[in-house]
């Protein structure tokens, strides 16, 4: 008896003395100290459940705090009342276990003690994985933090699957989990699924602790959802531990790269690729320019005739091809947006032994992160930015520089100071294009309105809500497919029957004249990425980027990124736009540096820096002059959800 609690007491007595030298309070937690105003949060009745040991962080008063060290171990000494009482109920437990339930709060995914802290210091010693108890959940208010949006989708998975110990750091997750399971977190999942659930996570867990050999900042349910992200929860169910030790081990580097606070290297220029060693360069010299072409695989979700996006990059393919005159050969896989297609299109790159695969959506990424954790000398690139896999850098353009200049251009032209923008994703750097749009409008009228409309919304009719706003002017979509007939992409105005052309006709029905259009110029972003293929550089930044994931972020000033302007407007207009085109490839200009005010107020003042690129990619927010919301992803079409998901802003 004696000697027991003695023993706890000395693991006790060590955790506070850390606990003090690392200037941390070294008693436990209480809850109501922690947040004041906790009692006057609602409570709901959870029920008698299993609580798993390592989610109690402390205890719900100040009571009984100062008995135990922060790790539940007991700090009074032997021969107290209190030892006693904690020998006494060891010793029932070692016999009989703890059968009495324990009072707990759960409160923010972790739980906190109200009757029964001698039980739980007792099973903590003796190594318990759970104890039964009482659980009643603390709700608190909804502020819109990070935090709060996560404990409430915990909530949501809790009351369709019953489970505590599975915990996420990152918004999303729990609906992520759903989907790779086929559920959802409105209905509740059948009992087996839960079991089996319950069973792969608590075999990852065992696995992915015995090869942690320090402790990561993310939970063991992210790096669970990321290894599902790349192997089925099956391999759980069936695999040996020594097998999932071994794709543990190769997921590691992803892991790590989720652990950093910064977890993208952001590339914002070729410049800044560097150059790589010369064994590298000559090398892949060798193989590219004496008798083996360079090999290079595109995948697009659609084909060139249904999808402007699979028509652009095409294009580019083949500006690159013609640009390297036989020295690079290239394939593409069309209609990949399937994963069975995605899947087998991958499998033949790497029979095929290409250099490199440009897969062109960010809905590809899972299939790709699967392939490239497989076969790690096949080079993937997908067409992303913002993700955090350092398996497969990204590349994308800096779009919003241009519609910054189209937004000018707008203002400059429209009359009633109405403009319309016609919006696809609400994704990563879709955003910023908005407002840079609408910040280049308040330049040239200040009090120009942008009403944004979302072609892709369930039932969405975005052209009449743009005519019954009033708009004339109109950012629609970048480009066309090859056989459409229609002029209304770019930057284009209605010009109504009636009005008189420049050429002084009169027109005898609506007409569309185009002004301006923003382009990418996939050519020449494929053909910098394969000259720093070729000369090591490539393969150098990723291999230098220690843990982070590389995002090749380019615009205007690497080529990557223009705009097209129309014969037929005003030369003065023209003269304006060129010479803000050329301040903003010089850097000179920025369209988020300074003063900006958004539709919740302001957000830097006057001599504020410009927005960083995080925040630039990351904007959740819109200008004040926008007319529109940003959309949840539930209201946009089933058909789009996945690729909003894997890149977007929000997530509902």
């Amino acid at each position: 008896m004696q000697n027991d609690y003695e023993k706890a007491k000395r693991e006790g007595d060590h955790a506070y003395r850390r606990a003090v030298l690392s200037g941390r309070y070294p008693y436990l937690p209480a809850l109501n100290s922690m947040v004041q105003e906790i009692d006057r949060y609602p409570v709901r009745e959870v029920g008698i459940k299993e609580i798993p040991m390592y989610m109690i962080a402390g205890t719900k008063t100040v009571g009984r705090q100062n008995s135990f060290a922060s790790n539940f171990m007991p700090l009074m000494e032997y021969g107290t009342e209190f030892s006693y009482k904690w020998s006494t109920l060891y010793d029932s437990a070692i016999e009989d276990g703890i059968r009495e339930p324990i009072k707990v709060y759960e409160f923010m995914n972790k739980f906190y003690v109200e009757e029964g802290n001698k039980r739980v210091s007792v099973s903590k010693f003796i190594g318990y994985a759970s104890v039964p108890g009482e659980v009643l959940r603390i709700l608190p208010p909804k502020n819109g933090s990070i935090a709060s949006k996560i404990n409430y989708e915990y909530i949501d998975f809790y009351n369709v699957t019953g489970i505590f110990e599975i915990t996420f750091s990152k918004l999303g997750s729990y609906a992520k989990l759903a989907r790779f399971l086929n559920r959802d977190l409105e209905t509740v999942w059948p009992d087996e699924q839960v079991e089996e659930l319950l069973f792969a996570y608590r075999t990852f867990d065992k696995c992915y602790s015995a090869k942690r050999t320090r402790k990561l900042s993310l939970t063991v349910g992210d790096a669970f959802l990321l290894y599902l992200e790349v192997y089925s929860i099956e391999s759980l169910m069936h695999d040996a531990e020594s097998v999932i030790g071994h794709k543990i081990q190769r997921l590691w580097n992803e892991f790590l790269t989720q652990t950093q606070e910064d977890s993208i290297d952001l590339v914002r220029t070729p410049d800044e690729v560097g150059r790589g060693s010369s064994v590298q360069t000559l090398m892949t010299l060798n193989s590219a320019y004496t008798g083996k072409p360079l090999r290079v695989a595109f995948l697009f979700e659609k084909n060139e005739s249904e999808s402007s996006w699979a028509y652009s990059h095409e294009l580019g393919a083949n500006q690159m091809v013609e640009k390297f005159e036989g020295a690079v050969e290239a394939v593409k896989f069309e209609n990949c947006a399937d994963k069975k297609e995605l899947h087998t299109a991958l499998q033949a790159c790497v029979a095929d032994e290409e250099d490199i695969v440009f897969a062109t959506s960010p809905s590809m990424l899972d299939e790709c992160l699967k392939a490239a954790i497989e076969y790690p000398k096949l080079r993937i690139m997908n067409c992303a930015v913002n993700l955090s896999i350092s398996s497969i850098p990204t590349y994308y353009t800096r779009m919003y520089e241009a519609k910054f200049l189209l937004g000018c251009l707008a203002a400059s032209l429209a009359e009633n100071h109405m403009i319309g923008y016609r919006a696809d994703y609400p994704i990563y750097g879709g955003i910023a294009n908005i407002n840079a749009f609408a910040l280049g409008a308040a330049w040239f009228d200040p009090y120009a309105k942008v009403k944004l409309v979302w072609a892709t919304k369930k039932g969405s009719n975005w052209e009449q809500e743009l005519i019954d706003s009033g708009c004339k002017i109109i950012s629609g979509i970048d480009m066309i497919k090859p056989k459409d007939p229609t002029r209304k992409y770019g930057l284009y105005r209605l010009c109504d029957a009636g009005t008189v052309r420049r050429d002084g006709s009169v027109r005898t029905e609506q007409e569309v004249e185009n002004l301006a259009a923003s382009v990418n110029q996939w050519g020449a972003y494929y053909e910098q990425i394969l000259r720093k293929l070729i000369d090591g550089s490539l393969d150098a930044r990723k291999n230098n980027a220690k843990g982070k994931a590389v995002n090749y972020w380019w615009g205007m000033s690497a080529g990557v990124v223009d705009i097209i302007l129309s014969d037929t407007l005003p030369y003065a207009s023209r003269k304006a736009i060129q010479t803000l085109r050329r301040l903003i490839i010089s850097g000179t200009t920025n369209p988020f540096d300074g003063e900006i005010h958004t539709q919740n107020g302001i957000l830097q003042g006057p001599d504020s820096p410009a927005l960083t690129d995080k925040e630039i990619i990351t904007m959740d927010w819109l200008c004040d002059n926008v007319v529109g919301s940003i959309p949840e992803t539930w209201e946009l079409d089933d058909t789009i959800q996945n690729t909003v998901k894997v890149s977007g802003v929000k997530e509902k």
